[in-house]
């Protein structure tokens, strides 16, 4: 859920994936669920989420995002969603993304896309996420630190 709400608008976002999620994960999401079950799952991800500010859309108040950091027009969260044609619920699932959200220019940028078994042994999830936003996305970083 988000502590600092977007205010409500009927405004699209561009959404699109970082090609750091690209190189890293999204191949293994591409290889695992093949065809049409990727595909629907994908266009779900980004109809979510290009969404997310419409008078519409409850998205940020559910427990399917969480706001992670935030600053002036920037927010940081983890988005959780399921494969498609599966009965595993969000949350329970493990598939996570996290976004980058720049409210002024109305793009969103899929930062990471990982499930529960891609996390590094002995790692949690909150030091993943941070280790990885700080190796990788260091200018980002400031605009909400």
């Amino acid at each position: 859920m988000f502590l600092h709400q977007l205010p409500k608008e009927n405004k699209l976002f561009t959404v699109k994936f970082d090609e750091y999620a690209k190189r890293h994960y999204l191949k293994r999401f591409m290889k695992d669920y093949k065809g049409r079950q990727w595909e629907v799952t994908e266009d779900s991800i980004f109809q979510d989420l290009s969404r997310i500010k419409m008078n519409t859309s409850d998205l940020q108040f559910t427990q399917q995002v969480d706001e992670l950091w935030h600053k002036d027009n920037y927010w940081v969260f983890k988005y959780d969603f399921r494969i498609a044609q599966t009965k595993e619920s969000t949350k329970t699932s493990g598939n996570r993304c996290v976004v980058f959200l720049d409210n002024t220019a109305s793009k969103i940028s899929i930062l990471i896309i990982f499930g529960k078994n891609d996390l590094p042994k002995n790692v949690g999830e909150r030091a993943f996420i941070e280790q990885t936003l700080d190796n990788e996305f260091g200018e980002l970083m400031k605009l909400v630190g």
